[in-house]
């Protein structure tokens, strides 16, 4: 037996086991008498342990309580013996332990997993991961900003380049790193094509710079442009910084200006059929000196003949004078285009002199002792000695020439002599001032010897077409003439943009002269316009206020009742101010909306002012608009002015209303 136990020891020889501390190389020898042993115990036959040496160390250990690692963590967590014995060995310094958690914060994190938190880089779709580690001491849950693999990569294929600066004549670069390229490349943007931006002594000028106001270049505005940073820096970068600033229009004088367009005006003089342009500078100072037409100016051709004339000495025609009057080149050539062969006669300045200081007087009749009337003409032909001072009135006159007086003439032909006077107040506006242009003097010929005379006033209707053959005055005279096969004649004495109150100032000249039968006026597009590129954004301005407006209509209806046999008021086409893109752009809403209401305004209170004067109406804008708006468009040249047709249609409805109406006189 004994012998058999000896040959089972022999499956446990005695064996050098090394040292279970890690970073310990020493051994420790077991008999096979103590595996054996260990085995009958139930426990491993060579168990790990330490070395004499470590264990020795061991025992001189104690456990220490170290901070939890985690930030904002109070708590502990132990450092045992035996790791500060690795650690040691690991020939780390026990005065520096390493970083651990509590237990707690050990089971927090065998919760927390890893994640995939999206690359910092714009543009990119990949991910890189966060660890369980880092996201616990993050505390707050917040991944930092990293990139992805793929764009690390790629970023260390990348090198840092200086860019030339983006301000013309700047020299200098910024620097445009690897990060930025890796952004602008991962966007879709070639790296060949860099963006553009300031050098740092462009940047640091421009953060030096501030907006500023400029006075607009225009003389006559008093608004401003804004002189940016931006453009100061070019500006500088191109010209130096001593350059003075360069010379912009405001906002709304630059609007004015790229919407207008040169036009072509006629010549201010009658007769001539040329133009001139008014060219969109000129248009621009016009308008900001609240002139909304365009001047009375002579076409290249007319100026120049005026220069080519001289002032001529014309005699003066006061019998008895021998002074004269300079015949101004000015009027020589207005002459000339009319077709006059000789000035029309005129008094020279001395004789103007002595009717302006001379004041008519009376005299007593030798005869009887009535009174005589010496009118200053008279004064002024006595004193130059053609005229007799008179010595007996006009009944002692008559009975001492009743037997010489001779048998009276036949009668003479049907004439009326149209005297048009040369002064007035229509001299006051710069509107009125040049006669209309439809009133030429073949017109004036014609209403001389017509048995029908008729006056149109009024503005842009009343004008109706450039070519005096397409407005429907004188289709109006072409209908009545074959109705009634009598001769008529039709003044158009329309003005575009004429309002009421400019229309009251050139009744004397062009209406009263003509002794009309029939005035046909209308002013309400005029009084009713309203500039849509005024305004606060609730009101317009319009060309004059309405309270004076209805004040001038009251007084003109009054005075045209005292002018003519008859006075017919109509209302003109119907407008559409939402169809103004071609004039003024895109044309405001309010704007439209506001225009609609002043004419609608405009429209009641003529209403108002024919029922009070019982002047008669006659109500076109109904016809217009019998069919509808639809229809009513097809006889619109724009949103306010008729064409042709429609010009013709207002021709045939006044020659029905004014035949059938019985509005003409018995002639």
């Amino acid at each position: 037996m004994a012998k058999a136990f000896g040959s089972l020891g022999d499956f446990f020889p005695d064996t050098d086991i090394r040292c279970r501390v890690r970073g310990c190389g020493n051994v420790w020898q077991i008999s096979g008498e103590d595996a054996l042993r260990n085995m009958v115990r139930g426990r491993a036959a060579r168990p790990e342990r330490m070395c004499d040496e470590c264990y020795a160390k061991f025992l001189a250990l104690e456990d220490r309580e170290l901070p939890c690692t985690k930030p904002g963590c109070e708590r502990t967590w132990t450092w045992n013996r035996f790791q500060q014995l690795e650690h040691q060995l690991a020939g780390r310094s026990l005065d520096k332990p390493p970083r651990g958690f509590c237990k707690e914060c050990r089971d927090e994190l065998n919760r927390v997993g890893d994640t995939e938190v999206p690359c910092r880089m714009k543009g990119c779709q990949g991910t890189w991961t966060w660890f369980r580690r880092e996201r616990l001491m993050s505390g707050d849950e917040k991944p930092p900003r990293r990139l992805c693999r793929d764009c690390f990569q790629a970023l260390k294929a990348i090198e840092d380049r200086d860019i030339p600066c983006r301000m013309k004549g700047c020299q200098g670069t910024w620097h445009w790193n690897r990060f930025q390229q890796l952004e602008h490349q991962l966007a879709g943007k070639p790296l060949d094509k860099p963006p553009k931006r300031m050098c740092t002594a462009c940047y640091e000028k421009f953060h030096d710079l501030q907006d500023r106001e400029e006075p607009c270049r225009v003389k006559e505005c008093t608004r401003t442009w804004t002189y940016r940073a931006y453009d100061q820096l070019e500006h500088i970068c191109e010209h130096g910084p001593d350059a003075p600033p360069p010379e912009r229009m405001c906002q709304e004088c630059y609007l004015f200006y790229s919407q207008a367009q040169d036009q072509e005006v006629r010549c201010r003089n009658r007769g001539c059929e040329n133009t001139w342009t008014y060219t969109r500078s000129a248009q621009l100072h016009a308008w900001l000196r609240n002139s909304e037409r365009a001047p009375a100016r002579m076409c290249e051709e007319c100026t120049k003949k005026l220069e080519a004339l001289a002032p001529v000495e014309v005699a003066c025609v006061v019998p008895g004078c021998v002074r004269t009057w300079a015949y101004e080149p000015a009027e020589q050539l207005r002459d000339q285009l009319q077709g006059r062969i000789a000035p029309a006669a005129r008094r020279c300045k001395d004789c103007d002199g002595f009717l302006a200081t001379h004041e008519a007087t009376t005299l007593p009749c030798v005869s009887c002792g009535a009174v005589i009337a010496w009118s200053a003409y008279e004064q002024l032909l006595h004193a130059l000695g053609t005229f007799a001072k008179p010595t007996h009135c006009t009944d002692c006159n008559k009975q001492i020439l009743t037997l010489q007086r001779p048998a009276p003439p036949e009668a003479p032909e049907h004439h009326l002599v149209i005297r048009i006077p040369s002064a007035g107040r229509w001299h006051e506006d710069e509107l009125t001032r040049p006669w209309p242009r439809h009133l030429t003097p073949a017109t004036v010929a014609k209403a001389e010897r017509a048995d029908l005379r008729i006056v149109a006033i009024g503005d842009d209707l009343t004008f109706s077409a450039e070519e005096r053959g397409e407005a429907w005055p004188a289709l109006l005279e072409e209908r009545l003439e074959q109705r009634l096969g009598k001769s008529v004649a039709v003044v158009n004495a329309g003005i575009p943009g004429c309002t009421t109150h400019q229309g009251l100032l050139r009744l004397a000249r062009d209406v009263k002269p003509f002794q009309p039968h029939v005035v046909l006026f209308s002013f309400v597009l005029a009084d009713a316009w309203l500039d849509p590129h005024t305004g606060n954004g609730e009101s317009f301005r319009s060309r004059r206020p309405e309270e004076k407006t209805a004040a001038d209509m009251d007084r003109f209806w009054r005075e045209i009742k005292a002018l003519a046999g008859t006075a017919i008021y109509w209302t003109p086409n119907p407008i559409f101010p939402e169809n103004a893109g071609d004039e003024f752009g895109n044309p405001p809403p309010r704007w439209v909306r506001a225009q609609t209401e002043a004419m609608d305004r405009m429209l009641l209170q003529a209403r108002h002012c024919c029922i009070e004067h019982d002047v008669e109406m006659a109500d076109f804008q109904l016809r217009f608009s019998v069919n509808g708006s639809h229809s009513a468009q097809k006889w619109m040249r724009d949103w306010c002015h008729h064409n042709l047709a429609g010009a013709a249609n207002i021709a045939a409805w006044f020659s029905d209303f004014l035949v059938t109406g019985k509005c003409l006189p018995d002639i």
